[in-house]
């Protein structure tokens, strides 16, 4: 619907970009079911942490996890393309004792990924619960496009302790 008010907002408030930028620059993204995604960047590889947060359900904790899997999975997918992630991906799933649901994890996750464009390459469940992917690197990441290198810490993430920072 047109609206006058609305009108006189600049475009990128108007339309929410500058809050659907901030969200999908994010490290921590939130799951419908109240779980949560971590998303960490380093040189060598990015990293998915799945976590169930608030999602304990009322089930068995086996499905309680594997729902929360399967939601994060098609998370996960929808976040490689927005954020254009590439290299070698590792996402940790909360460990599922059953193989079956491990298996239909994997399927769900290709499944979402096939409507990428970009070729990927996904690997089974690991022991650890660990599932390794690789994603075509196209171009920079969305964080390497709207970020830059932090001028205090130089990008590591961490600053040193004063008692450490004396030590020369």
């Amino acid at each position: 619907y047109y609206s006058a008010k609305a009108e006189l907002l600049p475009l990128f408030e108007r339309y929410q970009i500058t809050e659907q930028l901030r969200k999908a620059l994010d490290r921590k993204v939130w799951l419908p079911s109240g779980g949560s995604l971590i998303i960490e960047h380093t040189e060598a590889l990015t990293v998915v942490d799945v976590n169930t947060g608030r999602n304990v359900g009322s089930s068995s904790l086996e499905e309680t996890v594997y729902r929360n899997n399967l939601e994060a999975a098609v998370e996960i997918a929808r976040q490689l393309r927005l954020r254009d992630i590439g290299g070698i991906i590792v996402i940790d799933f909360i460990d599922m004792e059953v193989k079956q649901n491990r298996d239909d994890l994997v399927r769900t996750f290709k499944e979402a990924l096939a409507r990428d464009k970009t070729r990927t390459q996904v690997f089974s469940v690991s022991d650890l619960g660990l599932v390794e992917m690789t994603r075509k690197r196209i171009g920079e990441g969305l964080l390497e496009s709207f970020a830059e290198q932090c001028s205090v810490c130089n990008g590591r993430g961490v600053v040193m302790s004063s008692a450490v920072a004396g030590i020369d």
